[in-house]
């Protein structure tokens, strides 16, 4: 699909969800689904790490942040928490949710994503489910040309002050340019068309979107999540991946 951006985000409405909204809003509505990953370090001088990029979503009437593996591999999943109601709050969930690595998966790139459910009613935060971004299997990225958009939270772009204590943390987005599928099963490859330099490592686990249209108008879906990437090629799996392992992995 080939779309005029700059007209795009000027002129048209996009729904995100239920929500239509002006296509200049689209960035900050959908940058609220993108979370900075706290985890607990339990050291009385040095209490959080901060380990890149995490996505809200939500499926089926449940709410899940997903992220990868490598990210929190020396975390217990209890002390992966994410940030709420403007950083005041943090929070953990409350089922960890993986695929197990095997004989015939362990070198795929799949078995590094992971998911957190979240039960938002039982936090006493205000409107908390708002952060979760509403999947529709439907409108799930298919593989094609559609302008792609990139989040996360850059680590080089981060600061940490632990005498005051304050941490100050930048989200950035960028478009990116579909190049097709890779060798290794649900990851594909884009490159990324940004005008700011900044080294990839923290976009892991961060959200991939699409904007595509249908006979209602532009919408914008999930196409996958952020696993890897270095110079300006990154890597993501593909959302329809992510959803089959939430349904499975949270049915019993």
């Amino acid at each position: 699909m080939s779309v005029d951006l700059e007209w795009w985000f000027q002129q048209a409405t996009v729904r995100v969800g239920e929500l239509w909204i002006p296509g200049r809003q689209a960035e900050s509505t959908l940058a609220r689904y993108t979370k900075q990953l706290f985890c607990l370090t339990h050291h009385a001088d040095y209490p959080y790490c901060f380990l890149g990029s995490a996505t809200g979503i939500s499926y089926d009437g449940k709410y899940f942040m997903a992220w990868c593996r490598h990210q929190t591999r020396d975390y217990a999943p209890d002390d992966v928490t994410i940030p709420v109601e403007g950083g005041k709050t943090i929070i953990s969930g409350e089922q960890y949710l993986f695929v197990t690595p095997t004989e015939v998966n362990r070198d795929e790139d799949y078995t590094d994503l992971c998911a957190m459910q979240f039960v938002p009613e039982r936090y006493g935060v205000g409107n908390l489910a708002a952060d979760f971004f509403s999947i529709r299997t439907d409108e799930l990225w298919r593989g094609d040309d559609a302008p792609l958009f990139v989040f996360g939270y850059p680590t080089a772009l981060r600061r940490v002050d632990y005498e005051e204590p304050h941490v100050h943390v930048t989200q950035v987005v960028t478009s990116a340019r579909y190049l097709g599928p890779s060798n290794a099963t649900y990851l594909h490859r884009v490159a990324l068309q940004r005008t700011q330099t900044f080294p990839l490592d923290g976009l892991s686990g961060g959200p991939v979107y699409h904007l595509s249209k249908n006979k209602k108008g532009f919408f914008i879906g999930l196409a996958g999540i952020s696993v890897r990437g270095g110079g300006e090629l990154l890597y993501f799996l593909d959302a329809r991946f992510l959803v089959e392992m939430l349904r499975k992995q949270s049915s019993g």
